[in-house]
């Protein structure tokens, strides 16, 4: 299917080419305008898109441009742990792992995210690989090992690390720290932020948590689940596909991703090419697809939308019961958007809730205004109130700042 698709968009594409040669006498005539932002949007929907590079230009601080460093800190089968720092950053400088939700985007979707913190941050990133990617022979990839995952990660990076967790992410994230905390360890998080994450869908019950009364995980298996083919090096493995997820997003708000399209069309028509170049460069990621591991997307379902184990304080983990109550002194601060119709309000700020025992002044919550759920991550809502936010929050616990502060 996806090599048809290929292969039409090939043909699309010399047709084009001969639409917008110089030698072609209509092509600034309305007609020939008209036909290039047919093909132009024909072949996007068409098209494949690979997944892009991180590519984070040198970050400008007092007219000085300071470039960014990338390494790969651990590179595991499922999942390349990322490290960016800028040159001259500060040694003191706060250690913040941002855990990507893996729900058929690579983390590079949340490039946007991350660089807002790379001027004063010691930034990570968990790179989830596209699990046809994958041989068999590197075993399964469920819930539970993505928790061991971020387990691994935050022990190599080290105490006095701040999570962020984004949407999906959350809740792995937060059962994390409560082992973390169980276990009386020294690399439990400085503190924990949230980003639309369901934490519990129970509260203000919304879209997801009809939809999550509803799925039949036998049907599921059978009609959304497929084996990678042989020309990849993941071949035979049951995944759940990128494509499929991404129509499940895109029918959640399928007006505006239409009407994206057709605006686009017509930037093409009358050469706006400022606003096309914009288009362009969302849909080239948005459209960038990571396939999930069948184990990972199933028991993601029944843990965090159908059981609600973590909540409901049924989730264990290598024989233990994962309990928030265990948190006792990790700050807290959960963010959601007033129009999230996925994550609806009070759903992520339920992380808090569940940490019983933390003290109150340890928690704190913020709504921005005015944004849907993709405007939690990125665009002018999270640059100017969101994120900003966070830093705040991350800057005020942060506890080798705070001890250099004593020690001085």
């Amino acid at each position: 299917m996806n090599q048809s698709l290929s292969a039409t968009a090939r043909l699309f594409g010399s047709v084009k080419s001969v639409t917008e040669s110089r030698f072609n006498p209509i092509r600034e005539k309305k007609l020939g305008r008209a036909k290039n932002a047919l093909l132009e949007t024909s072949i996007r929907i068409l098209r494949h898109y690979p997944k892009r590079g991180w590519d984070y230009p040198d970050v400008k601080i007092k007219e000085r441009l300071f470039p960014v460093n990338e390494t790969v800190v651990i590179d595991k089968p499922f999942c390349r742990l990322m490290k960016f720092r800028r040159t001259g950053l500060s040694k003191s400088a706060p250690k913040v792992l941002f855990v990507a939700a893996m729900s058929g985007h690579h983390a590079t979707l949340s490039r946007e995210t991350f660089r807002e913190f790379l001027p004063d941050h010691e930034v990570y990133v968990t790179d989830w690989t596209d699990a046809r990617m994958v041989p068999l022979k590197e075993g399964r990839f469920g819930f539970k090992e993505y928790i061991a995952y971020v387990l691994e990660f935050i022990n190599e990076i080290g105490p006095n690390t701040h999570f962020v967790g984004l949407c999906q992410a959350g809740v792995p994230v937060l059962a994390a720290a409560a082992i973390l905390s169980a276990q009386g360890s020294d690399c439990k998080p400085a503190s924990m932020s949230f980003l639309a994450s369901p934490m519990d869908i129970r509260v203000n019950p919304g879209l997801l948590t009809k939809i999550s009364g509803i799925i039949n995980l036998r049907l599921v298996t059978a009609v959304a689940l497929h084996k990678v083919p042989s020309r990849y090096p993941g071949r035979g493995r049951l995944v759940y596909p990128g494509m499929v997820q991404l129509g499940n997003f895109m029918s959640l708000s399928i007006r505006s991703h239409v009407e994206s399209h057709v605006q686009y069309a017509k930037d093409i028509y009358h050469g706006n090419l400022e606003d096309a170049d914009k288009f362009r460069d969302f849909y080239n990621e948005y459209f960038s697809l990571l396939d999930s591991a069948a184990e990972f997307y199933l028991e993601t379902l029944e843990n965090v939308f159908i059981n609600q184990t973590l909540p409901k304080g049924l989730l264990t983990f290598q024989g233990e019961k994962v309990d928030c109550a265990d948190i006792t002194d990790i700050p807290i601060f959960t963010v959601e958007g007033k129009k999230d119709n996925m994550v609806t309000k009070g759903q992520c700020q339920a992380a808090a809730d569940l940490c019983s025992n933390l003290p109150d002044e340890l928690k704190e919550s913020y709504i921005e205004e005015g944004v849907g759920h993709y405007g939690i991550f990125s665009g002018s809502g999270f640059r100017e109130g969101i994120a900003p936010k966070v830093k705040d929050f991350i800057a005020r616990h942060n506890k080798v700042q705070k001890q250099m502060v004593v020690q001085s």
